[in-house]
């Protein structure tokens, strides 16, 4: 009931007597149409000067990409249908994979299925390679929300991201890791399964 009491009387009532609220603008509003930004002017500004002043490059700045000769490929971390946040991760029963375009792992000697070291100078990552057409060369992908069981030397993709922070709401860069990746051995392998 407190909800219902902080939401507009119009919407209040729908759902008292139908379960249901139907916006003002209809079921299928057109922007600019039937509404509008609640800006002062009803418009969108590209271009705000208060976010401007916040900003340390300005809006629209573009930064250098990251990458240097060492570590050359863009990781990134997407969700996926079971690692949205790693609250899910007790749904993972096997270790993660890398993905990695043809090109690439054809580029280090890399087939699908080899155990991969995904490296940077803050740490590395352990687990399979799966070589997926559909990844953009120069990128390779490792889920985000993983537990540490889900690699070979419990470590995730979070201990590769920089430590550097957005301009806005300073939040974490985590798709500006800059990474390479190379055939684990199976001698570190094995030293590692010895620990573990």
């Amino acid at each position: 009931m407190q909800v219902l009491d902080s939401v507009p009387m119009s919407a209040a009532a729908q759902l008292r007597e139908a379960r249901l609220a139907v916006p003002e603008c209809g079921r299928a509003p057109v922007q600019f149409q039937d509404v509008f930004p609640r800006t002062r002017d009803g418009r969108i500004d590209l271009f705000p000067s208060a976010l401007a002043g916040e900003a340390r490059g300005g809006l629209y700045a573009c930064t250098a990409d990251p990458a240097t000769e060492q570590y050359p490929l863009a990781l990134i971390s997407p969700a996926t249908d079971t690692t949205i946040s790693s609250t899910l991760g007790e749904l993972r029963h096997h270790e993660a994979a890398l993905l990695m375009h043809p090109e690439d792992a054809a580029a280090r000697a890399l087939q699908d299925g080899h155990v991969v070291r995904i490296a940077n100078e803050r740490g590395e990552v352990h687990c399979p390679l799966s070589v997926a057409p559909a990844v953009r060369p120069g990128t390779v992908v490792l889920p985000k929300g993983l537990w540490r069981k889900s690699s070979g030397n419990g470590s995730t993709a979070t201990a590769l991201a920089p430590d550097t922070l957005t301009d806005f709401a300073g939040g974490a860069c985590f798709n500006d890791a800059r990474v390479e990746v190379t055939l684990l051995e199976r001698r570190e392998r094995a030293q590692q399964a010895a620990t573990t």
